[in-house]
């Protein structure tokens, strides 16, 4: 088994993060909890066990009492930058990464989609949709 260690950080760099993942753990999360702290249609999250976590800086933390799944956990944000970092049970044994903070966190492709009867209806049929290559202006985007 191959053991991918990750480093990343918050937007404005005071809190760092440092992990070794649980292979195959990448998932896409569609739960309305998810949508609404990401601003988005789903979050994509990698998962690591908390004796392999490692966070410098002192995040900000909360319990979120309850998730769509109903289970009780802690949310780990930037309190300078307001960045989403990680989420967490209780008892801080599995870690739940946010993807977008890790500096190779784009490599990450989710296994799988939870959650999907609270993803929109237009997300099936995202490949459709024009893509341009940066912002409105630039090339526009093919996908083989």
């Amino acid at each position: 088994m191959t053991k991918v260690k990750v480093s990343g950080s918050c937007h404005c760099g005071k809190i760092k993060i440092n992990a070794t993942l649980i292979e195959g753990k990448v998932i896409a999360c569609h739960c309305t909890d998810c949508q609404i702290s990401a601003g988005g249609p789903f979050r994509v999250i990698v998962q690591s066990n908390g004796e392999d976590f490692e966070i410098t800086g002192g995040a900000a933390e909360y319990v979120k009492t309850s998730a769509d799944s109903g289970n009780h956990r802690i949310q780990g944000f930037c309190g300078t930058c307001g960045s989403s970092l990680y989420a967490c049970d209780l008892n801080k044994n599995l870690f739940n990464i946010r993807a977008g903070c890790l500096e190779n966190g784009s490599e990450f492709s989710p296994k799988v989609h939870i959650f999907g009867g609270s993803s929109p209806f237009w997300l099936k049929e995202i490949g459709k949709s024009s893509w341009l290559e940066k912002g409105p202006g630039s090339k526009q985007m093919e996908f083989d």
